[in-house]
C-alpha cells in the first residue's frame, strides 16, 4: 500500500466496486495488490500460486463489495481476510490433490508410506511435544497467546496483529518477544514430561 492511499479512499473504491464500477476495481487492485500478494505469498510460498490466489481474492472482493461494512472492519483488514482465506483454501486444495495422487498410485503410495510412516516411538514423542506446547501456550496471557498464534500459526505481520488486537506495534513486538521467551523456558522446564 502506498502511504497516500487512505482508509477513506479504499472505502470509496469498495463502495464503487459494489456498484460494479470496473475503474474502481482497477484502482483498488493497483493500490492494494502488492500488499495482499505479499500476505498470500507468505502462506502459499510460490509466486505463480500467489498470483493466481490474488486474482481469486479480487474476484471475491468484487463479488462481495456490497457486503463490506466500514463500521465492522477497515477496508484493508477486510481485503486481507479474503486474501488470507483464499490462500489457506488453496493450500488445503493442494494438500488434498497431493493426497489423491498418492492414493491413486498404489506402488508409490506403499513405498512412500513405508518410508514416511513414523515409528510408534516417534508418534508418541510428537504427541508429547504437542501436549507440552499446548500446555506452555495455555500458561501465557490471552493477549500474548493470541499474538503468538496470529504471528506463527497464521502468518500475520506485527502491524496486522496490532490492528487486530487494538495495540501499538511496539507493544505487539514486546508481547511476541516475551511470549517466545516464556514458551522456550516452559518447554525446557517441561522437557522431562508433564505430570
Amino acid at each position: 500500500m502506498q502511504a497516500n492511499d487512505s482508509q477513506k479512499d479504499l472505502e470509496d473504491l469498495i463502495a464503487r466496486c459494489a456498484l460494479k464500477d470496473k475503474t474502481a476495481l482497477h484502482s483498488l487492485y493497483q493500490s492494494s495488490a502488492p500488499y495482499l500478494n505479499g500476505i498470500i505469498f507468505r502462506i502459499v510460498k510460490n509466486s505463480d500460486t500467489s498470483s493466481e490466489v490474488l486474482q481469486e481474492a479480487f474476484i471475491q472482493i468484487w463479488q462481495n463489495a456490497a457486503a463490506y461494512r466500514a463500521d465492522k472492519a477497515r477496508p484493508l483488514t477486510w481485503m486481507t481476510s479474503i486474501a488470507r482465506y483464499r490462500a489457506l483454501d488453496r493450500l488445503e486444495k493442494e494438500n488434498r490433490k497431493q493426497q489423491t495422487i498418492l492414493d491413486n498410485d498404489e506402488d508409490t503410495c506403499v513405498d512412500q508410506f513405508a518410508s514416511a510412516t513414523p515409528s510408534p516411538e516417534a508418534l508418541v514423542s510428537h504427541n508429547q511435544d504437542n501436549q507440552k506446547l499446548q500446555y506452555c501456550l495455555s500458561q501465557l496471557s490471552d493477549a500474548i497467546r493470541r499474538c503468538i498464534e496470529l504471528a506463527y500459526l497464521q502468518g500475520y505481520s506485527r502491524e496486522e496483529i496490532a490492528e487486530q488486537q487494538g495495540a501499538k506495534v511496539n507493544t505487539v513486538k514486546s508481547w511476541l518477544h516475551r511470549g517466545a521467551k516464556s514458551l522456550k523456558e516452559c518447554l525446557l522446564a517441561n522437557s522431562g514430561g508433564l505430570a
